[in-house]
């Protein structure tokens, strides 16, 4: 890390300092330095830029611009910032997207909702939002949301209006002779839920996809800024409903760093045992999606029917099976009674009984293998360029893991090794899913034999050690977390004013965004039939697009 913070110091910073562990956090003085520095970081082995988020601090006149670079290898990572005058005709600075594959919607995405324009991006479109916010920059602090959404009418009519001239333009650019055409995957497709693929496709061949996300957009990042510190966690969790709990661990943590705030071993414990259920509900939905892709149905929800048992734990610990709530700040939001426990077993013996037959039907399924083994490959150079995480990028033999890289909870506790495959393919992600399945009943079989031994010995106290109190009102500061969602790294970034109660900033990075950044570059000059099983081996959540 000494290496990385004299390099970041031939530059003119207002400051390079030690961050975390395995972070560093440096600011330039000017913004002519960012290309430098981003070349110089790239040389140095930093080929993730995991994502882009700006701050608006209206007041001031400044619009702060924060990067996140990462070195998935070796564990040294970035954090990168940079003032740009807020004024927006001004508002602007280089694109790293030539450099970082992964820059691209990340900068679109600050430029659509904060009017950062990125110069020399080869694609600055907006992106997430709707066209009745074309020209307007909704997570600017002083935006009028009240006046926009006074306009419901005229706003549907302009989102209406640019669908129809969309898809005029499209029968005048392609020839009638032709046999291109350009054709809508979705936003209804049972196996893309509320996504739009554009496909230009020539017969059966695609040309290009441009995907367009953002159809049920809920502004999530502005919400969590209308709600104290506790109720922020119902826009956090919708994040996506298929792993939830994890979300709000990430989000609870930097809430607890700012408020310098240490949640209880018990607590610690607890949300590896729920963030561990709730990675599983989401490997067994991801599992039967990528077979209901396959047009096996069947099978799909066939494998639905362990995943209620652990549904049944999360329900009997917080009264909800999907949207549990059940993560705050300052640990977790129940205590727990041991006979909880009970229903836990219960899923546990379930997955024990049935696991050789998931594989049996699912891992050496032969449509399966033959349909999946030789698409949609990803080599380690392509994780890191594009900024991939999760079993995305572990499928490609690339050793990544925040529970192993940066340990939160009770992780740093427990004996994990990196699960990975080497080739890449479509297949090799499905793989992934099934050994992590395995892995994940693994913690928590050690996590509640912990927690029941430490609660048989007194060490620990099921009923009271749930919550430790975090103020209603924190002090200025900023924060970055990290945790291993189900489906990839989830970044957030939170900023506090003095005396807050409420976050004044909140960006959430999440993988899906990322990974559905993929399909134009894996797909083009394959078939049509390979989208779906191609899109469903992405892993990708629509909670996490259309945040």
């Amino acid at each position: 890390m000494e290496h990385l913070k004299e390099l970041i110091s031939r530059f003119s910073c207002a400051y390079v300092e030690d961050y975390k562990k395995i972070w560093i956090k440096a600011k330039l003085n000017s913004k002519d330095d960012l290309l430098d520095v981003a070349k110089a970081l790239q040389t140095e082995g930093l080929r993730s830029l995991s994502t882009v988020s700006p701050t608006d601090f209206a007041e001031d006149g400044i619009m702060e611009i924060n990067y996140f670079f990462e070195d998935l290898d070796t564990k040294r990572n970035l954090w990168l910032k940079v003032d740009l005058p807020r004024d927006e005709a001004v508002c602007e600075i280089e694109s790293l997207t030539p450099l970082f594959a992964s820059a691209n919607w990340h900068e679109r995405e600050a430029y659509s909702m904060f009017g950062v324009r990125f110069l020399h991006h080869p694609d600055l479109r907006d992106i997430i939002k709707s066209e009745d916010f074309r020209d307007k920059y909704p997570f600017r602090v002083d935006f009028d949301w009240d006046a926009h959404e006074k306009e419901t009418v005229a706003n549907v009519q302009q989102i209406v209006d640019a669908f129809k001239k969309e898809q005029s333009e499209n029968e005048v650019d392609l020839e009638s002779d032709s046999s291109e055409t350009i054709l809508n995957w979705g936003p209804t497709h049972p196996a893309s839920g509320p996504i739009r693929l554009r496909v230009h496709c020539d017969g059966e061949e695609i040309i290009s996809i441009d995907p367009d996300i953002g159809y049920v957009w809920r502004a999530l990042e502005h919400l969590v800024t209308k709600k104290d510190f506790i109720g922020a966690i119902v826009a956090v969790e919708r994040l996506c409903f298929m792993d939830n709990i994890n979300s709000m661990v990430g989000y609870a943590m930097a809430v607890e760093e700012i408020a310098g705030v240490t949640i209880t071993p018990f607590a610690s414990w607890m949300r590896v045992l729920l963030g561990e259920t709730a990675r599983i509900s989401s490997h067994f939905m991801g599992m039967g999606v990528f077979f209901n892709n396959m047009g096996l149905h069947t099978l799909a929800m066939w494998n639905m029917d362990t995943r209620e048992f652990f549904l049944d734990f999360l329900e009997s610990y917080s009264g909800a099976r999907i949207a549990t709530a059940a993560i705050e700040p300052g640990g977790v939001r129940y205590g727990l009674d041991m006979r909880m426990f009970d229903e836990l077993q219960k899923a546990l013996d379930k997955f024990d009984a049935n696991i050789d037959e998931v594989e049996a039907i699912f891992v050496k399924n032969p449509t399966m293998r033959m349909r999946a083994a030789e698409v949609g490959r990803l080599s380690a150079d392509e994780i890191h360029m594009f900024g991939l995480s999760g079993i995305v990028a572990r499928a490609s033999g690339v050793k990544t893991d925040i529970r192993i890289d940066e340990p939160y909870a009770a992780y740093d506790k427990l004996d994990l090794e990196y699960i990975t495959q080497e080739r890449g393919s479509a297949r090799d992600r499905f793989v992934m899913i099934f050994e992590e399945l395995k892995s994940s009943v693994a913690i928590i079989k050690k996590a509640k034999q912990h927690i029941e031994e430490a609660v048989a010995n007194g060490e620990m106290n099921p009923t009271k050690d749930h919550m430790v109190k975090v103020p209603k009102k924190l002090p200025k500061g900023e924060a970055i977390s990290r945790v291993e969602w189900a489906r990839g790294e989830v970044l957030m970034h939170l900023v506090t004013q003095e005396k807050a109660k409420s976050p004044y900033r909140l960006k959430m990075r999440a993988p899906s965004f990322n990974h559905t950044m993929m399909l134009d570059y894996l797909l083009r000059g394959q078939t049509l039939s390979d989208i779906p099983l191609i899109f469903g081996s992405l892993y990708v959540c629509q909670g996490d697009l259309d945040r």
